[in-house]
């Protein structure tokens, strides 16, 4: 279907200009009803069942294209056991968990949840990129992806002593991002055709918009801790129940106070009663607070909130 509707397009240009692309730029547009699209100086050309024929501009759709390629996923999306961040494993890559535990109510129970969980600490043991992706990637498992935002670097090769020194090869490339997933390797694997597309193209994805805001918010709730000399106090207690169904959103909970993480219960105060707040707030929430110079801590490492929650959570 793709190769008849996409006529004369490259490889990149089918990814660019794929219907769901068109519609994200032009809301109004129809994606039924057509045998063809094609590229016309700088313009895209849908060809309709019937012939006629709906000229449209391309940076639109490069826009809508960027934007979602990039989009941010919910804080959640990418923890592992335990609100588990990305795992370091070796190479400068790290081992990007999918959020099996927080998808819903019973999401810690499924069999991903519990791979998971029996893996967490045993990646490094597994030395081999390709063995490793195989875990990770496999219809079994689906435990995540590896991801490496600042570059693979793999490890400096040996060099004999006894031979000559050619200086040019012990030099080591410059790295590039990496990232195991499919739409990665898709814009990889064709990286000249995109960059011919769009002036100065560079590959992302969800994955890597991920991991750069995750590793903001722990440079800026270090940079909080630091600023009070470790002992902050101004803090949050937060939690999180997953959604009961695929209808209905999470529930995340925030309580906050000024005399520090272990104050008693009555030192704290739920943070604006009166409204709702799901897994859709949780990043602004955490950086709002940390930019009142609040630090975040889950509710769970503070066990003399466990009664109160219990009632806000209810």
């Amino acid at each position: 279907m793709t190769q008849s509707i996409h006529n004369q397009l490259n490889s990149a240009q089918e990814l660019i200009y794929s219907r769901s692309n068109i519609r994200r730029a032009f809301t109004d547009f129809d994606e039924t009803d057509i045998c063809g699209i094609h590229r016309l100086d700088n313009n895209i050309v849908v060809v309709r069942n019937d012939g006629s024929e709906q000229v449209l501009p391309i940076e639109p759709i490069h826009t809508a294209y960027l934007s979602f390629t990039s989009r941010l996923k919910q804080f959640f999306s990418y923890l592992g056991p335990n609100y588990r961040g990305p795992s370091l494993w070796r190479n400068n890559a790290y081992v990007l968990f999918k959020g099996w535990n927080y998808s819903h109510a019973l999401g810690h129970t499924t069999i991903h949840a519990q791979m998971q969980k029996r893996w967490a600490d045993k990646f490094t043991m597994v030395d081999n990129q390709e063995a490793l992706l195989s875990l990770l990637q496999s219809d079994q498992a689906d435990l995540g992806h590896l991801i490496a935002p600042d570059g693979l670097m793999m490890p400096a090769k040996q060099v004999d002593i006894n031979s000559d020194i050619d200086e040019t090869s012990t030099q080591v490339p410059a790295a590039e991002p990496y990232c195991s997933c499919g739409s990665f390797k898709r814009q990889l694997e064709n990286l000249d055709e995109f960059q011919q597309e769009i002036t100065g193209y560079q590959p992302t994805c969800i994955h890597m918009t991920w991991f750069k805001k995750y590793r903001e918010l722990l440079v800026k709730r270090t940079q909080v801790r630091d600023a009070c000399n470790g002992t902050p106090e101004k803090c949050v207690a937060w939690w999180y129940a997953p959604p009961e169904d695929s209808t209905n959103k999470g529930k995340f909970v925030v309580l906050h106070t000024k005399s520090g993480a272990q104050a008693p219960v009555h030192h704290w105060r739920t943070y604006k009663p009166n409204e709702s707040f799901t897994e859709d707030h949780v990043w602004d929430l955490f950086f709002n607070m940390m930019d009142a110079g609040y630090v975040p801590f889950p509710g769970s490492s503070l066990p003399q909130l466990s009664s109160i929650i219990k009632k806000k959570k209810a």
